[in-house]
């Protein structure tokens, strides 16, 4: 019988409802328990916040990784800078770590998948990982998870596949995907949601074929906005559709705003296109550069936004940093946790405005030569 919570992966207690792994009598005996919070976020769609640091996050994984294991490293494809896990690059060495790219499907037709792996093979030799082989798929449409199935089966070899990433880049989701196709008769399945930090602690699962699995709590972190903003903003910024991506035609002097949680403003440079790739429905307006602050001082909370008075209090104050790029070769500017803007490889000089603690990363272009 579990002494955990078969869908958040938190010990079971019968003592203080409305904290973590809470349970009534009856539902302990199922085969398959679940905490009083798992059985609402299943059956009704609500989740009760808890109380978790992201040094508890981290704690509960590196406890898992004690040992040699297979890594399923999953990341998210849309926002892959913002779901690398910090810290974690030295303890990695002692494992073998496949990456598995999830939310292909949100990418733009076209898109070619050869070229996405061949630049996930390159940023993560600058994030210092060394990765075994590197999978791009979809959890929602199953495209690449019997690839996946089959690397894990062969690398595997008796070693438990301990799964790791930050909350919401749909490692729950990938597992069950896995499981629906390759195990008709498992009861089991991992709880997912929208809501960063469904898992509250190692869940491992046996597989058809004999491999077990141990899904992680997603980490969460103050470097991405998604991290920050209240449950009913998360749906303003997390992308379901696939991604139309949107292209201004810009002159110095004019300013972009991505809701309320990001400004960039093109201090100098000739006329060329800033290529937007956002959740679809976040508003993105265009103003000039004059009356950006006015703008922000008056439509904050209202035209701009996100955020909004449920999110953090801090993302109300915006940083700016300053970058510049010669001419040369494409380039994006990543906020993580929200999305990018892709630059074409002119001469520009821009001021970034961020919350505090929310860095912008350089990278190749992802999209587009």
């Amino acid at each position: 019988m579990s002494m955990v919570c078969t869908g958040c992966g938190a010990p079971l207690q019968m003592e203080r409802e409305g904290e973590k792994g809470y349970i009534t009598g009856d539902a302990f005996m199922r085969e398959y328990p679940l905490c009083q919070r798992c059985y609402r976020l299943k059956h009704y769609g609500q989740i009760s916040p808890v109380g978790m640091s992201e040094d508890e996050y981290r704690t509960a994984v590196m406890r898992v990784l004690d040992k040699p294991s297979l890594v399923l490293y999953a990341v998210d494809l849309f926002d892959f800078n913002g779901s690398l896990v910090r810290g974690l690059t030295g303890v990695l060495k002692q494992h073998e770590v496949i990456m598995a790219a999830n939310k292909f499907d949100l990418f733009p037709p076209g898109t070619k998948e050869d070229r996405v792996r061949n630049w996930l093979s390159r940023e993560a030799r600058r994030a210092e990982l060394d990765v075994a082989q590197t999978v791009v798929l979809s959890a929602r449409s199953g495209k690449g998870v019997d690839e996946l199935r089959s690397i894990l089966a062969v690398r595997a070899k008796g070693r438990p596949i301990v799964v790791i990433g930050m909350a919401n880049v749909g490692k729950s989701s990938l597992l069950n995907r896995i499981i629906e196709q390759h195990d008709e008769h498992a009861g089991q399945q991992f709880m997912t949601s929208h809501f960063p930090g469904t898992t509250l602690g190692a869940v491992a699962m046996k597989l058809a074929g004999g491999m077990t699995v141990v899904d992680t709590p997603g980490l969460l972190g103050v470097h991405r906005l998604q991290d920050r903003v209240c449950t009913a903003s998360l749906k303003d910024i997390i992308p379901e559709q696939r991604l139309r991506p949107r292209a201004y035609q810009l002159r110095q002097g004019q300013t972009l705003f991505l809701s309320g949680l990001a400004r960039v403003d093109f201090v100098r440079g000739p006329d060329q296109p800033f290529v937007v790739y956002v959740a679809n429905q976040l508003l993105v307006h265009r103003t000039k550069l004059v009356q950006a602050d006015e703008l922000w001082l008056r439509q904050r909370g209202k035209l701009l936004t996100p955020p909004c008075s449920a999110c953090d209090a801090n993302l109300g104050t915006l940083r700016a940093k300053k970058m510049g790029f010669k001419k040369g070769r494409p380039v994006d500017v990543v906020i993580p946790g929200l999305g990018w803007v892709r630059l074409s490889g002119e001469d520009v000089e821009l001021n970034v405005h961020l919350p505090e603690r929310v860095e912008p990363v350089v990278r190749p272009a992802l999209i587009g030569s």
